[in-house]
């Protein structure tokens, strides 16, 4: 948690201290707000009293606690294989979700409305006041442009490239939208519903790979808001050296699942919906444990570069093709690790706690971390009202499947 300061032009920054101390360790005296944060006794009362009156936290017998009604926030996970919606509560507890299947990799439009009926079907099914949810978070693959509401040049997604999806999105709902990567947006996630902040990767295992990064009790977004590009880091796999995307990407597994003859061979591994498809029977396969294994040794050893760089005490594991694989996968991740670091820096291994939509909430997280201390957000596409500054954008050369970086 970070310290408040106490300057009036830093009054914002405050008020989501003391929101962020309350939300994780409420409930809280006054007293306790201001020996956590070392602001005045003053500023702490006058914060307290504006997020009382933004109906952002309730006094109970002299001790704050959250109003996890105040403010609610929608979360979009957009997935070749998967698009799912969630609705979050100001505290990131789940009020509702929507699955809606595998996108439309040729026709955007098409998602978004399906996306705009859900994110409606969604808040008006869970009777919360619709002036209470604040905004939209979309995850996509990368890269982001800089705008923070373009998708670049998505390798799974190649006609989404330069597509307003921000915009578009806003038009069809009446809401601010704030775009975020996906890998950020699952590392965000874990980082936001936890009740202590601590450093972790969290390694997300979808349609694609990428590892996002939470250091110092800030999510690593990079000077671009590209980071968690994780996939092009060489391994040992399946008797070769190989990019880490192939060596567990489930398309690349489905493929050697055909050539193993362990699936059908006329699976339209064109089709994100069918490779994912193909995958969950693949890992349901007994004859398939070592590519399963092969997969988590790959991960755990391009993992332990990660822990030795950043020295972090923890990685969670999420993402449908994680949840498929299961503890084979875990194990195998735990065991090359245990072989390749000293036992004094052998980090926590989690599936995560937050289910296959932990993207998606870390989308609505997104939204949530910006724009709860400030007061009704305008309804524009990009950074919600309130939102700090974050830089996004990545490169805009084409990539594919075979190649994604």
């Amino acid at each position: 948690m970070s310290a408040g300061q106490n300057h009036t032009h830093v009054g914002a920054h405050n008020r989501a201290v003391v929101l962020d101390l309350v939300r994780r360790s409420g409930p809280v005296t006054r007293t306790d707000i201001r020996d956590r944060t070392g602001l005045t006794a003053q500023t702490v009362s006058n914060i307290t009293a504006r997020l009382e009156s933004d109906g952002l936290v309730r006094d109970v017998d002299r001790r704050l606690t959250l109003a996890r009604d105040g403010r609610f926030a929608v979360g979009v996970h957009l997935d070749p294989a998967h698009v799912a919606v969630v609705l979050l509560d100001l505290g990131g507890g789940l009020v509702a979700e929507h699955q809606l299947g595998a996108a439309d990799v040729a026709d955007p439009a098409t998602t978004l409305d399906a996306m705009a009926q859900a994110i409606d079907d969604v808040v008006t099914r869970s009777h919360v006041d619709p002036d209470r949810v604040v905004g939209i978070g979309v995850a996509a693959p990368g890269p982001i442009e800089r705008d923070g509401a373009t998708l670049g040049a998505p390798a799974q997604l190649a006609a989404w490239s330069g597509y307003p999806l921000a915009a578009e999105l806003a038009r069809r709902t009446g809401l601010a939208v704030h775009v975020e990567k996906d890998v950020v947006a699952s590392a965000l996630a874990e980082w936001w519903t936890a009740a202590t902040v601590t450093d972790l990767v969290a390694v997300y295992l979808g349609h694609g790979v990428g590892a996002g990064i939470v250091v110092g009790g800030e999510v690593v977004r990079g000077s671009t808001g590209n980071a968690g590009e994780f996939g092009g880091m060489p391994v040992y796999a399946h008797g070769g050296w190989t990019a880490l995307w192939e060596a567990c990407q489930p398309l690349q597994q489905v493929r050697r699942g055909i050539d193993a003859g362990l699936l059908p061979p006329r699976i339209p591994l064109d089709d994100p919906a069918a490779v994912r498809s193909a995958f969950d029977d693949l890992c349901r396969e007994p004859g398939a444990a070592p590519l399963i294994t092969e997969a988590g040794t790959a991960l755990g050893s391009a993992l332990v570069h990660v822990v030795e760089l950043l020295d972090l005490p923890r990685i969670v594991v999420g993402g449908s093709a994680a949840r498929a694989a299961g503890p084979k996968l875990l194990d195998a991740l735990r065991a090359r690790l245990a072989d390749r670091l000293d036992p004094s820096l052998l980090p926590r291994v989690d599936a995560t706690a937050l289910g296959e939509n932990v993207v998606a909430r870390g989308a609505a997280c997104a939204v949530l971390v910006t724009t709860p201390v400030a007061s009704r957000p305008v309804a524009v596409a990009g950074l919600s009202a309130g939102s700090r500054p974050v830089r996004t954008g990545g490169p805009s050369r084409a990539r594919d499947i075979a190649h994604p970086w």
